[in-house]
């Protein structure tokens, strides 16, 4: 496939538009990639417009890119749906302007696989226009179960794309099978690391274990619930342990009330954001029960500190871990699988410095030093082949089947 292994080409200013369709927070990791992509793009001086939601606190990387000279355009998120339904009513596309922007490639950043499907005016306006595009997708979970009447909108986006990019083999295999559809023209990308320094980490003073859980308090796809009752068991009270929560997010003071319905309030702490390397100079082990994501970075980070992890098996985490020898593996985000995952890491804490050890060069040697320069080179070769697509809007012949 023609996207998979980019070709050089001529240096000329290109039009770049990004839509970035992520609504749950203001930043997460599904966007790192395009932002990386945009970075390099505004180095190369082409010309970039971004469209994302606004929020009351601009997150710091828009606001780089837009001292870099992209012109952002943040859309309105009404929360209400009668305010939603006026906004409809009265207003044009909150898509508009970046289509206005005649750009000569789009990007469309999904923070869910499927987000693009369910956007008002979005695909109408991707399968009609006469910019090519691509689709960036991130998070993905084997339970979910995409609507009947979206299903074959979502499919026919994804056909007529000029590429497709997801960040783990595990989500591209669930899009196919939740699409019932092949997707030759999809290829496999690795989000950005926000490491400069990827040497390993001494390791922590022995004594009192302290276990490690870095995400956004947000149990719907991070699963800390399903950590805190693990560990509000039986079998858990004589053990010496910590847990340090890394991280805000929406379900914060719940999860401060599941600490204390079972009964480990006292073992169980909040320190809010803090760089990842202070935090593996005093943890040991990295503990991600979720139940949905795309490439958590978190995993990637822990590895190239020299610290094993137990997680569950979504999105790329069986991709980077190998089970018993860099972390500890649960077959599915419940009690009875994760519990079962971390009293295998519980019994060979003693190995815990060797795994790390192992981990650290696992990733080393796996780790794309440049995503975004991947990507960018991606997103110009489909502008530089534009002309050359069929009437429809689907790859010709000679670029889904050259490599």
């Amino acid at each position: 496939m023609f996207i998979a292994e980019p070709t050089t080409v001529q240096a000329a200013s290109r039009r770049i538009a990004v839509i970035s369709t992520m609504g749950g927070a203001p930043w997460g990791g599904s966007e790192e990639l395009w932002a990386a992509m945009v970075e390099e793009a505004l180095n190369e001086r082409h010309d970039v417009f971004v469209s994302v939601y606004g929020w009351p606190e601009t997150p710091r990387k828009i606001l780089s890119v837009r001292q870099k000279g992209a012109r952002v355009f943040t859309r309105a998120f009404p929360r209400y749906p009668r305010i939603r339904r006026l906004a409809r009513a009265f207003s044009a596309s909150p898509f508009a302007r970046a289509f206005s922007f005649a750009p000569d490639v789009i990007c469309v950043n999904q923070g869910g696989t499927y987000d693009a499907a369910y956007l008002r005016d979005l695909p109408r306006m991707l399968l009609n226009g006469p910019a090519p595009y691509l689709l960036l997708c991130h998070l993905n979970y084997d339970t979910f179960v995409i609507d009947h009447d979206k299903r074959e909108l979502a499919g026919e986006l994804f056909k007529r794309a000029a590429g497709v990019v997801f960040v783990s083999h595990e989500n591209l295999r669930l899009a196919e099978r939740q699409l019932a559809r092949k997707l030759p023209h999809a290829v496999v990308l690795q989000n950005p690391l926000g490491l400069a320094d990827v040497t390993p980490i001494a390791w922590p003073p022995a004594g009192k274990v302290v276990l490690a859980s870095v995400a956004r308090l947000e149990v719907k796809q991070k699963g800390q619930d399903l950590l805190l009752e693990t560990l509000g068991a039986t079998a858990w009270r004589d053990r010496e342990w910590q847990l340090n929560f890394y991280g805000e997010g929406p379900d914060k003071a719940y999860l401060q009330s599941l600490a204390r319905h079972y009964g480990i309030a006292e073992r169980v702490h909040f320190r809010g954001y803090q760089d990842v390397r202070n935090i593996w100079a005093q943890d040991h082990l990295l503990v991600l029960p979720s139940r949905a994501e795309g490439v958590p970075l978190v995993v990637v980070e822990a590895m190239l500190c020299g610290r094993p992890a137990v997680v569950t098996e979504v999105g790329a985490t069986a991709e980077w871990l190998t089970e018993g020898l860099t972390g500890f593996i649960a077959e599915a985000a419940t009690i009875k699988s994760f519990g079962a995952a971390l009293e295998r890491a519980w019994a060979v804490k003693d190995d815990w410095p060797a795994l790390g050890a192992l981990a650290h060069d696992k990733a080393l040697r796996k780790i794309d030093r440049s995503p975004g320069k991947t990507l960018l080179q991606m997103t110009l070769n489909v502008a530089y082949t534009k002309q050359t697509r069929q009437a429809d809007g689907s790859p010709t012949k000679a670029q889904t089947e050259s490599k």
